[in-house]
């Protein structure tokens, strides 16, 4: 008779073990997932390192080979250098040469500024740079940068005569000729010193080297020299019409050989002395008819006359090679004063009756007037003396009671 008892299933022996073999597959499927990462995360930080190192390794490669074509560079340059070292020595001997060469017509040869070395000098000079021309623009000098001193006898006054400057101690030597002293003067307009009071009566042109100050005094029919360490006057010319004698001498200059020029005005010729005061030579008279002011070049003899031919150009050798007819009433200039040359060879005219300055190209044609007739900035009283600077800076001194010196 049937019985409802329960069934018994056989136990199955491996149940338990695939249990257990599905949980440790589990938990090492996981590990191995997190191993799985951590060994990506690794190669994936062994790679950014990698990377950095190449980065590094191909910056530092590139710094190395910048470094040596740096050097490569510098010791072409250094080439370079030395060898402009020693040309510009060539050159300065061949200038120096050459400026004797010039004392002596005879024994002249090529032109000095087409000689080859100078060439060779500037080709070498342009491979460092652009080599730019440099011109002045007169035009764009309409109002002064420095207007100064007024019209006077007191401490800071002044009145009209010759200038010269001193440029690499940046002052400003004034023929303070109403006053009977010589006036030094910063470049920024600060009077500094007097000096000349108890010796000179109407000093007119004034010419300074680094050691010395070359004074002309017209009452006193001199040629001065005073030393610049203490004002003492050291050596004088004598008074006359015979050699190296001076009769109310004007302007003057002094040359690379520290020769001294002077604008001999009532002997009128341009007499010629040692850097010692002696008498060297003198020229003009058959030409010149009342000099007021010369100038020297390394080619040239640039004078100024109170005549309807102006400006006259002399050989060094003193031969008139030609000149300009510019003076007189209805002509560009009316009545000059003293002049001024810049580096270009513009001759540059104070023109005392038109109360300006006049500026005339190498062959006399007029380029730009600078100034008016009055007394504010920009304005002249019958200017005087007159002088450019290598970079181009116009210095004038005249009777503008308010503003007596001015540069533009």
């Amino acid at each position: 008779m049937a019985t409802n008892q329960p069934i018994i299933v056989p136990i199955n022996e491996f149940a338990q073990f695939n249990y257990v073999t599905t949980q440790i597959k589990i938990v090492f499927d996981l590990l191995i997932q997190q191993l799985i990462a951590r060994r990506d995360a690794l190669l994936g930080k062994l790679k950014d390192m990698k990377e950095e190192y190449l980065s590094k390794e191909s910056t530092r490669k590139a710094a190395m080979e910048e470094l040596a074509n740096t050097q490569r560079h510098v010791e072409k340059l250094s080439l370079k250098v030395n060898e402009n070292k020693d040309l510009h020595q060539q050159a300065t001997d061949l200038y120096q040469q050459r400026i004797k060469q010039l004392e002596t017509p005879t024994k002249l040869q090529q032109p000095f500024f087409s000689c080859t070395m100078l060439s060779q000098l500037q080709t070498q000079i342009a491979e460092f740079g652009e080599v730019k021309e440099w011109e002045l623009d007169y035009s764009l000098k309409k109002e002064p940068i420095l207007a100064v001193g007024k019209l006077g006898k007191g401490n800071n006054e002044l009145s009209a005569g010759g200038l010269s400057l001193d440029e690499p101690n940046q002052l400003i030597y004034i023929a303070d000729c109403g006053n009977s002293r010589i006036q030094v003067v910063s470049f920024e307009g600060k009077f500094l010193t007097r000096f000349g009071q108890d010796i000179l009566k109407s000093p007119w042109g004034i010419a300074v080297t680094e050691e010395s100050v070359f004074i002309t005094d017209s009452e006193l029919h001199a040629l001065l020299q005073f030393n610049k360490k203490d004002y003492i006057l050291v050596k004088r010319s004598k008074n006359g019409a015979g050699d190296g004698e001076l009769n109310e001498p004007h302007g003057l200059c002094v040359d690379y050989n520290r020769d001294v020029y002077v604008a001999d005005y009532y002997n009128r010729r341009v007499s010629i002395f040692s850097k010692a005061l002696e008498f060297v030579n003198c020229f003009g008279s058959q030409q010149l008819k009342w000099p007021l002011d010369v100038k020297v070049t390394p080619t040239s003899i640039v004078v100024l006359d109170q005549s309807p031919n102006c400006v006259l150009l002399y050989s060094r050798s003193g031969h008139l090679m030609s000149s300009y007819i510019s003076n007189g009433k209805d002509d560009v200039v009316h009545y000059p004063a003293f002049f001024s040359l810049d580096v270009a060879g513009n001759i540059l005219i104070t023109d005392i009756n038109r109360h300006n300055i006049k500026i005339l190209s190498p062959s006399g044609e007029l380029i730009h007037t600078i100034g008016r007739e009055g007394h504010g900035r920009g304005e002249f009283i019958r200017p005087f003396g007159i002088s450019i600077s290598v970079l181009g800076t116009i210095f004038v001194i005249s009777l503008n009671p308010n503003f007596c010196l001015q540069a533009f």
